[in-house]
């Protein structure tokens, strides 16, 4: 693991975004964006910092949960810390470079990665289903995005229907070794499904949806509060449906900047984030956009410049 390489990456994510972010400014009318900047009550910026904070407990928690799942015991201390240093991995396309996390606790432990991978995809996977749950309040208002959420909720019973034909899969793997070779792939593979399964019980699935609920749930209420700047009440008919609005830009936005495949789904959130806020609330772009850049450094940046902190630390103390 090459700590200044993964900082350079970050760094270079972190200047692409604010050169991204800088043009979005220029086009909107800055100066209407400083006029929204200086309406704007920014002691409200510790309460949402917090709300952030708790999405990544809320994950910690469900993190540390599954680990024991497949029997691999950290000390609470050495999960917690491992947990939050994957975090600055949220800029890599897809969210793969969360892998470190198996490197960290293979280093720790010495459990292969092929034991660790399965609970990664089962935290993505949790997430998605958390997220489309998140949205359905806005999918009722909004139904033309139904598609879209068909087309999630699809993937993720795919993956479950895949990984329930395992008895399926190995046998064409015995079948393709006796023709030809073994090889280690082949055992990554079947020690994939072998954890994979260990994950899959109902028990499991309802404890990582849940947390994952409350967990992006924050992030969801701190949209809403930052519409609530602007927009009194949420407007529309009840600040509930403004709630059911900002859930459903939040969860939307994450799931499609995931499956873009973009690093932190920069550019791709911010879009979809300040045009649903423009189509639901009715803002002007310079408002919809400040939202968006402030939304995006709480949501985003806070949590990879935290989990950098947490990887530069855990990784020299492991040199020392």
């Amino acid at each position: 693991m090459d700590i200044k390489k993964q900082e350079k990456r970050i760094l270079l994510i972190f200047i692409s975004s604010i050169l991204l972010y800088t043009v979005f400014v220029l086009l909107a009318d800055i100066k209407k964006i400083l006029s929204a900047s200086a309406k704007f009550n920014w002691r409200i910026i510790p309460l949402l910092l917090l709300f952030s904070f708790l999405n990544y407990v809320f994950r910690f928690f469900r993190w540390h949960y599954l680990l024991r799942k497949i029997n691999i015991i950290l000390p609470l201390k050495k999960s917690f810390q491992i947990f939050f240093s994957g975090i600055c991995m949220t800029v890599t396309p897809g969210k793969m470079g969360e892998v470190l996390k198996a490197y960290l606790v293979k280093k720790e432990t010495g459990n292969r990665f092929s034991e660790m991978v399965p609970l990664l995809v089962f935290e993505r996977m949790t997430d998605g289903i958390a997220m489309i749950i998140l949205a359905l309040g806005g999918v009722y208002f909004f139904r033309q995005s139904i598609i879209f959420f068909v087309f999630s909720t699809l993937m993720v019973v795919g993956f479950i229907i895949f990984i329930y034909a395992k008895e399926m899969v190995v046998k064409l793997i015995k079948r393709f070794e006796k023709r030809f070779f073994h090889i280690k792939i082949l055992d990554f593979v079947i020690t994939f499904f072998e954890n994979s399964q260990k994950l899959l019980t109902g028990k499991n699935l309802a404890t990582a949806v849940g947390l994952g609920i409350i967990a992006w749930a924050f992030e969801g209420i701190s949209l809403f509060l930052l519409v609530n700047q602007f927009v009194v009440g949420a407007i529309h008919e009840s600040p509930l449906q403004g709630l059911f609005y900002s859930l459903f830009i939040f969860s939307f936005s994450s799931i499609a900047g995931f499956l873009a495949l973009i690093p932190g789904g920069v550019g791709v959130a911010e879009g979809s984030i300040t045009s649903f806020l423009m189509l639901f609330f009715k803002m002007a772009l310079p408002q919809a956009l400040f939202i968006t850049i402030i939304f995006r450094f709480i949501t985003l940046w806070f949590g990879v410049s935290m989990g950098l902190l947490f990887l530069v630390w855990i990784l020299k103390k492991h040199q020392a």
